[in-house]
This record gives C-alpha cells, structure tokens and sequence, in this order.
C-alpha cells in the first residue's frame, strides 16, 4: 500500500512539474512575441515621425494643422511603448514647424 502512495505522488509531482515547464515555456514564447510585436510597432511610429519630420521640417514646408494633430497622435502611442529621445526631438520640431495656412493635406 506504501509504496503505491509513494507511486501516485511521484506521478503527481511528476505532471505538475512538467505542466509547469511547459506554462513557463509558453509564457516565455508569448512574452518574446508581444515583445516583438511591440518592437515592430514602434519601428513603424518613429517612420512616420520621420517622414513627416523630412517633408516638413527638413523641407521647410508649411505643415498642416491635420499632420500635425497625426504626429502627435503618433508622437503618444511611440512614447507610451517608451520610444527613445530621437522621437521626442523629431516631434518637437515637427510641433515648431510654421503651419499651413487653409490647407488641408492628409499627409505623405
């Protein structure tokens, strides 16, 4: 009868061991992922920054009122995924940039 106990908690302990490798191997997985993904993003964010950053202020553009409500929709979502200083730069002279006047433009 002992060691029929003995079995079954071997068993126990043995399946919770493994199902806890394979949560903490899935958790890893979907963490690096996420991470990834959010890398992608933010890669993305500091383009457009970028691009409105070279017509605009580069370019020495008029800058109209809707690109510069883009880039600081923009500017907030590269900033809250903790973007670095480069975007906040490029954000602030994009915002000192002259403003179009009357000119609605969607943009590059």
């Amino acid at each position: 009868m002992g060691s029929i106990i003995v079995a079954i908690l071997g068993f126990i302990v043995s399946t919770i061991g493994t199902v806890a490798g394979w949560v903490a191997g899935y958790s890893r997985s979907h963490r690096d992922k996420s991470q990834a993904i959010e890398d992608g993003i933010m890669v993305l964010l500091r383009a457009r920054l970028i691009d409105i950053h070279v017509r605009y202020v580069e370019n020495d553009e008029p800058c109209p009122v809707n690109v510069k409500d883009e880039a600081d929709d923009v500017y907030k979502a590269y900033h809250a995924l903790k973007g670095n200083g480069t975007g906040t730069h490029l954000y602030n002279e994009i915002m000192d940039a002259h403003i179009a006047k009357g000119v609605e433009n969607s943009g590059i």
